[in-house]
């Protein structure tokens, strides 16, 4: 009985963690169709800012106050370029602990990007869509 209930809890955890896939249009595509994912910015040194978009509306979390306002049709179309941008210089040489990447999930996907570039898109989409803290009011 007790290892059923643990057999239970176990698929449980595992069935309600996402998926990693492979940063192509298409699993790209799936985490967008859900219109409830979370575009992460992880830097080297372990922090993290991520955009969530949740039911028409934008959420800016980092070490500052979150931040949660409602999105633009037009704001939309804008991350999805940006996202593409980064998936077509994804790098599958460099390592994840030393170089910054994007992580694009919903609870059933996850996908990793490692830009071949410096990673300055984050911050680029942050003051386009006035979320730069500087800009946060």
């Amino acid at each position: 009985m007790r290892y059923t209930i643990i057999g239970i809890l176990v698929s449980l955890v595992l069935l309600g963690c996402a998926r990693s896939v492979e940063p192509t249009v298409e699993n790209i595509n799936k985490i967008f169709e859900s219109k409830d994912f979370t575009f992460e910015f992880h830097q080297p040194d372990g922090s993290c800012r991520s955009l969530s978009f949740r039911n028409d509306y934008v959420v800016y979390k980092s070490d500052l106050p979150t931040y949660r306002r409602g999105i633009e049709y037009e704001e939309v179309v804008l991350i999805n370029e940006y996202i593409q941008k980064i998936v077509n210089e994804h790098s599958t040489t460099l390592d994840r602990e030393n170089h910054p990447y994007y992580v694009i999930k919903n609870t059933a996907y996850k996908v990793t990007i490692i830009p071949e570039q410096e990673a300055f898109y984050f911050d680029a989409l942050l003051k386009t869509l006035k979320l730069d803290p500087a800009q946060i009011k």
